[in-house]
């Protein structure tokens, strides 16, 4: 990641040749996302892990008209995360903060054959690179999976009687402005355990799509949130300006009847 900063590949799409870009951009404009699994490698090796998965996914969306500040509000609003990408997320609070950093807490929720909820807390560090571009960067610090969900007798399991659906998750949250809207990128690095052999033909996929399908209800859910906070801010300052409008002819109305000797109502 440092590397393709240096190289000033600031989104993961900077790297393609431009046919290829602009195809990306074409569909990205369309409202669509384009998301890619990655693999990263020990020279020609792929990277061994005992027991465990390693997804590494990112995602790409383009918010027409969005400027990086609507944006970046949005991302950084741990405590209205509950609301902004529910039902993945049930429960969210800023825990501390302290400048650009910020200690977090999300309970995450997940369904598809089996429902896993998840209590995590994150350590959260925004950058900002230039006035145009930003990242936020979400390493978790303690994820701890929940048993009962919603039931009186809920409650965290300890690490060696979990699933192991996750274990650790950090993401790369890269922001740009450009080109009439924002540019919003998600790289996305998640830990998982493996399952029995005789399971595996069963939960296998399911362990591996939940990064996809996480990343793709993150995008939309920003999609969304920040097209609500622009309507709103643009509903304001339009309310402002037929205010003002308002005034000025209230004002020019009351003269002009003064004038002919005439009192305003």
């Amino acid at each position: 990641m440092g590397s393709d900063l240096l190289s000033g590949q600031f989104l993961y799409i900077d790297r393609f040749p431009g046919s290829r870009r602009q195809s990306i951009d074409a569909q990205l404009r369309r409202g669509e996302f384009y998301l890619e699994q990655l693999h990263t490698l020990d020279g020609s090796q792929k990277i061994p892990v005992p027991g465990g998965i390693i997804h590494h996914w990112v995602g790409v969306a383009f918010l027409p008209g969005a400027t990086l500040a609507q944006t970046k509000s949005v991302l950084a609003d741990y405590h209205h995360q509950k609301e902004n990408y529910f039902p993945d997320v049930r429960q969210s609070k800023l825990i501390s903060q302290n400048g650009n950093r910020s200690e977090i807490f999300l309970q995450l929720y997940n369904k598809t054959a089996v429902t896993a909820v998840f209590n995590a807390y994150f350590s959260t560090e925004i950058t900002d690179y230039a006035p145009s571009r930003s990242q936020i960067r979400s390493c978790s610090t303690r994820v701890n999976e929940v048993e009962n969900y919603g039931k009186p007798e809920e409650r965290e399991l300890r690490p060696a009687d979990a699933h192991g659906y996750l274990w650790e998750l950090c993401t790369w949250w890269h922001i740009e402005e450009k080109s009439g809207g924002t540019y919003i990128q998600v790289e996305a690095i998640e830990l998982s355990r493996t399952v029995p052999f005789a399971f595996a033909w069963l939960v296998n996929p399911i362990i591996r799509n939940v990064p996809k399908t996480f990343l793709s209800h993150l995008l939309g859910a920003t999609q969304k949130a920040v097209t609500a906070k622009s309507s709103r801010r643009a509903d304001g300052a339009a309310s402002a300006v037929a205010l003002q409008v308002y005034a000025s002819r209230a004002g020019s109305t009351s003269s002009a009847m003064i004038c002919e000797g005439r009192q305003p109502d």
